[in-house]
């Protein structure tokens, strides 16, 4: 590949706000829209931007970590939630 792929990308500053956000799927979004590119090709743009900035890639990394965390612990709710409703409905059985 180029150079051009190695260096950071610029990206609109919407993109941008957005991953300072969390949200990296807007961003693709965004950089798809503004540069008229592929998912693909946007999505290693921002890809890029964000291994070129570690503060930025430290955020999102505690992003992630929080939202498996509460997915982990919405998940355990639902298990427990339907093991007692098992268990009624097979008392009541």
């Amino acid at each position: 590949m180029s150079n051009k792929s190695r260096r950071s990308p610029d990206l609109p500053k919407a993109a941008v706000d957005a991953l300072w956000q969390g949200n990296v799927i807007e961003a693709i979004k965004v950089v798809r829209l503004e540069h008229n590119v592929g998912l693909k090709e946007a999505k290693e743009q921002v890809d890029a931007y964000i291994g070129s900035q570690p503060a930025l890639r430290k955020k999102l990394d505690r992003v992630l970590a929080t939202a498996k965390k509460r997915m982990v612990r919405w998940l355990i709710g639902f298990l427990v939630l339907a093991a007692g409703l098992a268990y009624f409905l097979m008392q009541g059985a």
